[in-house]
């Protein structure tokens, strides 16, 4: 079982980088049909022709079906999507506009089908060459209807693949740390001393915002890093952020809430904890851990003022270099088992 996941499949390179509008299907599916031959084995014009048109018939119709049906299953399931995707999926697309897309897509797919077979059967009975010729130009005609109804279906679907593609890849069995705090308190820096290394990142926007994705090792244990900057540093946000902020809820196995008691960020203590308190009620029976940063750069009356405000804390800065955090975390992430032995890597954790 694949393990890392996206919203989005994928059918061949054609799909991935491609998606034809109503016009360009037709093109490639005359193309399609220019290119059937049977050759000079049959004598009989009528039957020959009979032969000809009824595989053109099926070149043309086959390849509209299919081509329907790809466009169709690029898209997954929604109601079937792991719920990340799912919320992260109402902040970037109308859900009901893509499910109403996507059925059309499927019906003009069926509709192609049921032509197809008429129009076969009438090819297969013509009495000359003439009367074949013109059942397939009527189901040409036909087919084009069906594809140039869907032209304004294409433009959306299109749209929104485009917008699912820059969704990152979650792997949802992989302990996740979810970043929070205002801006400049040293989330970055914090993150790189985890990792005694520089963190592998990727960003990927959606609207207005992103999603940085990190992993780190911990403990022969791979550590999942979530930060979604504009998310996590305010308490306000509009409907779509709202959605986005739902989506990150699913995958938070801890979330590290970091403070600058020195104020050097730009944001005052009371700001830094309001916005805490927000997040306590935002993502409630999630564990977090509050770490107070930059311990060896605050004075004695900055760091007393944020301890009293945290029942709970890890002092970090230059001198912990990460290692206070590191253990909070492996408490977290529980008990880890050597397959070789059975034994266990890290203490179970303690209910």
């Amino acid at each position: 079982m694949k393990k890392a996941r996206k919203p989005l499949n994928s059918h061949g390179s054609e799909l991935k980088n491609y998606f034809p509008s109503s016009k360009e299907i037709m093109e490639l599916a005359y193309g399609k049909l220019r290119k059937v031959d049977v050759g000079k084995k049959y004598r009989d014009p009528l039957y020959k022709r009979k032969k000809l048109n009824s595989e053109k018939l099926k070149a043309f119709g086959n390849f509209l079906q299919k081509k329907l049906f790809e466009l169709g299953q690029l898209f997954p399931n929604i109601d079937e999507m792991n719920p990340f995707f799912r919320d992260l999926l109402g902040a970037l697309v109308n859900i009901d506009k893509l499910k109403m897309a996507l059925g059309k897509i499927n019906a003009s797919s069926k509709v192609l089908k049921k032509i197809r077979f008429e129009y076969g059967e009438k090819i297969y009975s013509s009495k000359t060459p003439d009367a074949a010729n013109k059942h397939l130009k009527s189901f040409e005609g036909r087919a084009g209807s069906v594809i140039k109804k869907l032209n304004s279906t294409l433009k959306t679907l299109k749209e929104y693949s485009k917008l699912l593609k820059e969704v990152p890849t979650i792997d949802f069995n992989l302990f996740t740390m979810v970043l929070a705090g205002f801006p400049n308190v040293g989330k970055t820096t914090l993150l790189k001393r985890l990792t005694k290394a520089k963190a592998k990142i990727s960003s990927y926007q959606f609207t207005t915002k992103q999603i940085n994705v990190g992993y780190f090792e911990l403990k022969y244990r791979k550590v999942q890093v979530l930060d979604t900057p504009g998310l996590l540093d305010r308490s306000e946000l509009n409907d779509i952020e709202k959605k986005a902020l739902a989506a990150v809820k699913h995958l938070a196995s801890v979330i590290v809430f970091v403070i600058d008691p020195t104020m050097n960020c730009g944001f005052t203590q009371k700001e830094q904890f309001d916005l805490l308190a927000h997040m306590k009620k935002e993502f409630k029976g999630t564990t977090i851990i509050g770490v107070i940063n930059k311990a060896d750069l605050a004075t004695e009356e900055e760091l007393n003022s944020a301890k009293e405000k945290l029942k709970d804390f890890v002092l970090e800065g230059e001198k912990e270099n990460g290692n206070n955090l590191r253990e909070a975390l492996i408490k977290e992430m529980g008990p880890m088992v050597y397959p070789a032995t059975g034994k266990y890597l890290t203490p179970p954790k303690k209910s």
